[in-house]
């Protein structure tokens, strides 16, 4: 099985990551995907994701990757915990059968 606050934790260094690759799209500095870490494959694979939900999975994750600029950026990134935890549980909801 998986560890839920490790998925957790991944999910938030995620959102992290899109808050500073927005960041420098803002700026100009597009990078064209160049930088991408997929994390969404590694927790769709933690998560034990079956194919046939990978789609509203992604669309899930997405969203929530698309609103980490709306949130402080932070040392300790306690804004997006509870952003994190609540795409975790969304995607738990919508990968059950």
């Amino acid at each position: 099985m998986f560890d839920k606050s490790q998925i957790i934790h991944l999910i938030q260094q995620d959102l992290k990551h899109s808050q500073l690759t927005e960041a420098l799209r803002n700026l100009g500095l597009d990078d064209g995907g160049l930088y991408s870490l997929d994390l969404m494959s590694l927790v769709a694979q933690l998560m034990q994701v079956p194919p046939e939900h990978m789609e509203d999975f992604a669309e899930i994750y997405g969203s929530y990757l698309d609103r980490a600029a709306a949130y402080p950026v932070t040392y300790l990134d306690e804004y997006l915990l509870p952003v994190a935890e609540a795409c975790y549980f969304k995607l738990m909801g919508g990968i059950e059968d």
